[in-house]
Parts: C-alpha cells; sequence; structure tokens
C-alpha cells in the first residue's frame, strides 16, 4: 500500500532565470521605499543573483548596475531583446 506523501520534483534539476526590470531603488535615495524595503529588497535580489544560472536584465543600464552593485560577472548576463 502506498503512503499518502507526494514525492516532489528535486528543484536543484531545473534552471533558474531571474529577469531584473528595475534597479532605481538601490541608486534613488529619494525612491518611495524606506530604509527597511529598500534592505529587504536588496538582500532578496542578491541571493535570487547567486543562485541565478542566468540573468536578463532589461537594458544594458541595469547590466551596468548588477555589475556594480552585485559583482555579477558581465559574461552571464543577457540584455532583453525588445
Amino acid at each position: 500500500m502506498k503512503s499518502g506523501k507526494k514525492k516532489h520534483s528535486d528543484y536543484r534539476i531545473h534552471k533558474r532565470v531571474v529577469e531584473v526590470k528595475d534597479l532605481s531603488f538601490l541608486s534613488d535615495r529619494n525612491h518611495r521605499y524606506g530604509w527597511f524595503r529598500r534592505h529587504y529588497r536588496h538582500h532578496r535580489l542578491r541571493l535570487a543573483l547567486k543562485k541565478a544560472e542566468k540573468i536578463v536584465a532589461e537594458n544594458p543600464e541595469i547590466a551596468t548596475d548588477l555589475v556594480r552593485y552585485y559583482f555579477v560577472p558581465k559574461s552571464n548576463i543577457t540584455i532583453k531583446n525588445i
């Protein structure tokens, strides 16, 4: 008899892609986010970029900001074609 537990697929076999659309909360101190939300978004994005296998940037300026603020290698970043 089978147990009622479901076996989930291993999450590590899936590829992780992170798409970054806006980083204005990092450079603009007059942004609408307060310090806590800015810190939280920075922390979550840092962890996501660390685990990502592919990073997609909305435009070249965001790609340079990712290299500047998060030290992501330029070779790992793909710029989205609109």
